[in-house]
Order: structure tokens, then sequence, then C-alpha cells
């Protein structure tokens, strides 16, 4: 059985539980957040879904339990059809970006790598690399990216992945298929999230949490619709 969440706006996850019902997926639905963690710890539930909780009652009540972690967005890409993780999306999840993108970069391969594909990575920074010297925030993001491409290539526990850093061109990832796209910082993770999912309704399935745990939670935006909640479950019990 898995467990979705739901807060004041119950229409679209209710939807998404018949829709899941009617090919016997058993789907319950949970109201408080304490009690939605507390199923998932303990294995109560195969997998469990934010839904419409409030994000500000659940992640913290997450982390408290398994420590802190990042989130990736699990979309489809609009030019392969294929998924591709987009992270981070929490806008206050990079507290040193050098060494929190490294530990982004070995999860989200491990997850992808998990689930049969082989990590493509691409990072973006604030500009094109031609843009060195327009401004302090662009270099540093630029340098930054340059530093941790070095890293990873260096790395004997990152070895088998493909990184690239392209700058600020994000159509150019999509198009060449990469499955990893690790954002500048949070906030632009999140934007970027919102663009393609909310405004240009790129499908989706929820975002993972990465860290070491590996625990089957998928946060889900409270503006989504029946069929990313209905997506969510869908990936929890077929992709990992």
């Amino acid at each position: 059985m898995y467990a979705i969440g739901v807060g004041k706006n119950k229409k679209e996850v209710l939807i998404a539980v018949e829709n899941l019902k009617k090919e016997g997926i058993l789907v319950e639905t949970v109201e408080d957040s304490e009690e939605l963690i507390q199923g998932l710890l303990s294995r109560k539930y195969e997998g469990v879904i934010r839904g419409t909780l409030s994000s500000s009652e659940v992640i913290p009540k997450l982390k408290e339990k398994i420590g802190r972690f990042y989130r990736a967005s699990i979309l489809k890409n609009p030019f392969t059809g294929q998924v591709f993780l987009l992270t981070p999306v929490g806008i206050d999840e990079i507290k040193d970006d050098f060494s929190d993108k490294l530990d982004i970069i070995k999860y989200s391969s491990e997850f992808i790598q998990a689930i049969g594909l082989i990590p493509k990575i691409g990072l973006l920074s604030a500009g094109r690399l031609s843009d060195v010297g327009r401004s302090l925030k662009i270099d540093e993001s630029i340098e930054n990216c340059e530093e941790i491409l070095k890293k990873v290539k260096n790395s004997n526990e990152l070895m088998n992945v493909q990184i690239e850093h392209r700058g600020i061109l994000i159509e150019e990832y999509l198009k060449d298929g990469f499955n990893i796209i690790v954002a500048d910082d949070g906030i632009s993770g999140n934007l970027l999230f919102r663009v393609f999912a909310l405004v240009f309704e790129i499908e989706g399935f929820g975002a993972i949490i990465l860290n070491s745990e590996k625990v089957k939670f998928i946060d889900t935006s409270r503006s989504g619709d029946s069929k990313r909640y209905y997506n969510a479950v869908k990936f929890l019990k077929n992709g990992f």
C-alpha cells in the first residue's frame, strides 16, 4: 500500500487516488504530516507522496528523521521523451555551493543507475562560458562549475558518469539527452521546475529525496493536478 498526504486542497489528490484504485493500486490518504512520515519510516507504506500537505510541515519532520537531503524533480524530456532529474529544486537546499553540488551529483547518479540508466550530467551556471567578465556573480558561478567538473572527472567514485559544463544552455543538455541537470542554485532550480511543470505542463512525477537513506518518498507541489499525483505513485511502484 502507498500513502499520499491531503491538506486543504483535496480534489486533485482524490481524483488520482480513484484512478489508481481502478488499476488495483491501493493508496491511503493521510491528513497528518507526522503520521505520514512515521508510516514511511516504519515501512507501513511501500512509498509515500507528500500530496497537498504543506511543505513547511512535512519537510522539516522528514529532515529530523533522516538528516539533510536534496530534492530532484523527475520530469519527462520534451525532446527525447525520457525522464531526467532537475536538481536542486528546494530554494534553501544549497548551503555550500561546491560540496553540496558534489553530494547532489553523487546521489542523483546513484538514483539514475538504480533505474537502469547511465548518468549523463549537465552543470548549469549563470551564463555562457564566453560571458566571463560581465559580472562577479556570473564569474563565480562559471568558475565553480569548472571546479566541480574537474573534481568529478578525477573522482574514482564517479568515474562511470558523463559530465559536462556548457554554462546556461539548458536547451542543449535536453536536446542531447542529459538525464541529470544540476541547476545553479535551489532558487533557479525551483523556477525552472515551475516553468517546465506548471507553466508549460511538461509531464512530471514529483521530486525524489537525495541522500544516503534512499527513502521512497516523493515530494509534490500543492499546485499540481491529479495527473502528477497519479504519476508520482506509479513511479514509486514501477520506477525505483
